[in-house]
């Protein structure tokens, strides 16, 4: 599932305000004419003065999120360095935008496990505006759902209704409602038993029916307010698709194709129509359409060659369309494709078990996101940081060597990227990864002490100030509570 419409509403929302003929060309769905009305922001120089860098900010950062609407990641991201650039002075709001963007990015790219880690930062950011958690549960969500982790997905989407049931702007909570709504189509269309042998999804839903968890429901809105053309479209495709999951026949291959290529307002871009189409192919091979899933795929646009390669639905589809035309060797082959790459996902952005690796593994496995929000040229910092976060004696000056930059470029390129200097950032992967060892209820038996030297940290006042400040509780309170 592309997360287009949900990036579209709540950056809609969030400019309500302030851009208000932006969020309208949103809402209607009508992204160019969105892009119009802010474009003159790319204009704003990093040297504005200070009185119009906030609206700087807003502008740049809504014209990165239209960008991504219409399929320019590069250029999102330049625009949403820019608007970081420009709030540099706040570290905490710097900290959570940077996530934010990243999170995004790495949805619309398919680097999932990315996504998670950097929505799931601004959710234990205790200074975080309601709006920005609201839609970092909604980002969270989205990312568990394509990784087949339901529960999960579904814990991030109640986290996200609490929030909006107390926020005043109503049509939150729809979003976290209409989410819900294509959560129960898509699992409905996974769970068929014409796609039995989608192993990937098999999987899952075998699983969390073994488990002893049951899927947490999200109650309807008790809010009112009238839903925009952008949520009306998607309420109405995932009613057609649910129909053709059902086996109706009403349905034509040219029909939905038109009704994938068609915008609200403005015509959906190459890679949109791509997944609209697969979206529909799904439903189709779900409900025993198989003539009209053929007819599809014969009509579908298919984005890049890349996008095609590397999606395993696409794949899978592909595969059951080989063989009901009889041609048992292309079914072979894109369901041999279909399972690497099912297989390529789990191993890559599925988060890892815990494993007895070291602080050095164990830093940058989980924390991809910090890399993937810094230029390129220092994620080597950053790499170089990982490889000796259990070295007491790692400092910036020899991370500024390493890349043969001075201290202060390395700090300001880090606090404009990250909201954070490099040794801000070592404090933060050892207090995490020392709290991480502490809750591991199968790691290595040792004292708090000896934990916190693993991860380079050996004066006990620095880890317990350093502790109690990152955590509010001292290590010794981390473990008592999770004794309970």
């Amino acid at each position: 599932m592309y997360p287009t419409v949900y990036l579209a509403l709540l950056s809609a929302f969030r400019f309500r305000d302030c851009q208000p003929r932006y969020a309208a060309a949103i809402l209607d769905g009508d992204f160019s004419r969105a892009y119009c009305v802010v474009d003159d922001a790319a204009e704003i120089g990093a040297h504005a003065p200070a009185s119009s860098r906030e609206r700087g900010n807003e502008e740049l950062t809504a014209l990165a999120d239209v960008s991504l609407l219409l399929d320019n990641p590069e250029e999102a991201e330049e625009y949403y360095r820019r608007a970081q650039k420009m709030i540099w002075k706040d570290d905490q709001q710097l900290r959570v935008q940077s996530c934010r963007n990243t999170g995004w990015i790495s949805l619309m790219r398919a680097r999932l496990g990315v996504a998670q880690r950097s929505f799931a930062r601004i959710t234990g950011e205790t200074d975080a505006q309601v709006e920005q958690r609201i839609e970092a549960y909604v980002g969270l969500a989205l990312a568990h759902h394509q990784l087949a982790q339901q529960n999960a997905a579904d814990d991030a989407l109640l986290a996200a209704a609490e929030l909006a049931d107390a926020h005043t702007e109503p049509r939150f909570r729809l979003v976290i409602d209409l989410l819900a709504q294509e959560f129960e189509v898509r699992l409905k269309i996974r769970s068929a038993r014409a796609l039995n042998d989608h192993a990937f999804w098999q999987s899952a839903l075998v699983c969390a029916a073994l488990g002893a968890n049951v899927r947490a429901r999200i109650e309807p809105a008790t809010a009112i307010a009238c839903r925009d053309a952008l949520m009306a479209q998607r309420i109405e495709d995932l009613d057609c698709m649910e129909r053709l999951a059902n086996g109706e026949r009403n349905w034509s291959a040219q029909v939905l194709t038109t009704r994938a290529r068609r915008g609200c307002g403005a015509p959906a871009t190459t890679r949109q129509t791509f997944h609209a189409s697969l979206d529909m192919l799904l439903a189709a091979l779900a409900g025993g359409l198989d003539e009209v899933a053929a007819d599809l795929v014969d009509r579908m646009l298919t984005g890049n060659a890349d996008e095609q390669r590397r999606n395993f639905d696409y794949l899978y589809c592909m595969a059951k369309v080989a063989a009901y035309r009889g041609n048992p060797a292309d079914a072979l082959k894109f369901y041999s494709h279909y399972t690497v790459e099912a297989l390529r996902c789990l191993r890559s952005e599925a988060p890892p078990l815990r494993a007895a690796n070291g602080p050095r593994q164990r830093a940058g496995a989980a924390s991809d996101d910090v890399s993937a929000r810094l230029p390129a040229k220092y994620r080597r910092a950053y790499r170089y940081i990982v490889e000796n976060i259990d070295r007491q004696d790692l400092t910036t000056r020899e991370v500024a060597a390493e890349l043969n930059v001075t201290m202060r470029t390395i700090q300001l390129v880090f606090k404009r990227a990250l909201g954070v200097t490099p040794c801000g950032l070592i404090r933060a992967l050892r207090l995490e990864g020392i709290r991480e060892d502490l809750l591991d209820d199968h790691g290595p038996a040792a004292t708090i002490y000896d934990t916190a030297a693993r991860w380079g940290l050996t004066s006990r006042s620095t880890l317990a100030k350093g502790y109690r400040k990152y955590f509010d509780e001292s290590p010794s309170e981390t473990i008592v509570a999770h004794a309970r």
